[in-house]
């Protein structure tokens, strides 16, 4: 085990900033591998995620849409209720491993809807059918409410959204390509490769499975702790040390301290002096798209953010969450984009002080690369 000092808070974001692919040096070389390596990023903002992405991947969004209607990248619900983009690759033992508890725990809610067993049985084989009888096998949400509606299957709003959560964190469906706005729906089973399932990947070792998910988290978001893994996926602590002990050896992964809690960070080998080779780049003010795995994956935000400016992130404390700038090692204040063609620009909201002139230039720059849908 390699020790290392504490790690201040600039320095921690740093690490994880170099190891999320997100220096032009580091990144992955395509949108597929810029997945793999984060093993899941938030998707439930379309643009947010299409942008994450192309900048850990340096590519544009487009290579990205394009991604994802060749089949290399799907979004689902692979953990915690929340839609996340994946390799296609993975998406099939990861929603194995993770979806079940997420479908367990809206129990209550299928319930008040009057989803029950039979009636979410029902829906998904007409569901199936009616994407077995269209034209590239994909359809989006409201064709499918209308199509249902017409075979006297008729749905609610929120009928319909917790049909497609249950049945996508089931491993039954997913969000494959894109049309427009709109991430289409398409059947698991005819979109990922056979050769991604928990059984085929892992002979159905779901301790081998979730150390391979560990191992991942740690690689492509260390140094964080077993517990912002377990935070993250909702697996259970105790499978996740068993399945540490179990399958990761010291040599995969480097010790990076411990964290105000006294818990161990972990990360991918060598990181330390990648930041010191990178500090000038690490410098300069970067954007970052709205629901960024940089903040969202970690249950302990204060590296990055002071509380009283994550208010300012998710203002109306609902989960949704503002594009944001990143200076040194932490995040000063939100960005949007204003206007559109040729009258867009960039508008920047500091939670404190006002930038510096030459930050505000920086990011003009960036603002110029940046992956716009």
């Amino acid at each position: 085990m390699s020790e290392q000092a504490p790690l201040s808070f600039p320095a921690l974001s740093a690490h994880r900033f170099v190891a999320q692919g997100l220096l032009p040096a580091e990144a992955a070389t395509s949108p597929q591998e810029a997945a793999e390596l984060l093993s899941c990023a938030q998707g439930q903002h379309l643009g947010g995620v299409i942008a994450a992405l192309a900048l850990r991947s340096g590519t544009t969004a487009a290579e990205v849409v394009d991604a994802f209607n060749a089949g290399a990248l799907v979004r689902g619900y692979p953990m915690r209720g929340t839609v996340f983009a994946m390799s296609a690759n993975d998406a099939g033992w990861l929603t194995s491993l993770g979806g079940p508890r997420s479908v367990q725990g809206a129990t209550r809610r299928r319930e008040e809807l009057e989803l029950s067993d039979a009636r979410i049985a029902q829906l998904t084989e007409a569901i199936l059918e009616l994407l077995r009888d269209e034209p590239g096998g994909a359809l989006t949400r409201n064709e499918l409410g209308d199509r249902l509606a017409e075979r006297g299957l008729p749905l609610t709003s929120p009928q319909r959204y917790h049909t497609l959560f249950t049945l996508i964190a089931s491993g039954v469906l997913l969000y494959g390509p894109i049309s427009g706005s709109e991430h289409l729906v398409v059947s698991a089973a005819d979109w990922l490769p056979a050769s991604g399932s928990l059984e085929a990947r892992f002979n159905g070792d779901e301790l081998a499975a979730t150390a391979e998910w560990l191992r991942r988290y740690l690689m492509g978001h260390g140094p964080a702790t077993l517990r912002d893994f377990s935070w993250w996926t909702k697996l259970p602590l105790g499978q996740i040390r068993k399945a540490k002990d179990a399958y990761l050896t010291e040599s995969e992964l480097e010790h990076y301290g411990l964290n105000g809690a006294r818990e161990e960070l972990w990360g991918p080998p060598g990181l330390t002096a990648t930041v010191s080779a990178t500090e000038a780049k690490l410098a300069s003010p970067r954007l970052l798209p709205p629901f960024d795995e940089l903040l969202l994956g970690y249950q302990d935000r204060s590296a990055l953010v002071h509380d009283d400016h994550h208010s300012k992130i998710d203002v109306a404390r609902n989960g949704v969450f503002k594009p944001v700038v990143y200076v040194k090692g932490r995040l000063v204040a939100t960005w949007a984009s204003v206007g559109s063609g040729k009258n867009r620009r960039l508008e920047v909201t500091p939670f404190e002080r006002p930038l510096s002139q030459r930050a505000i230039a920086a990011l003009a720059r960036e603002f110029a690369r940046y992956p716009h849908r």
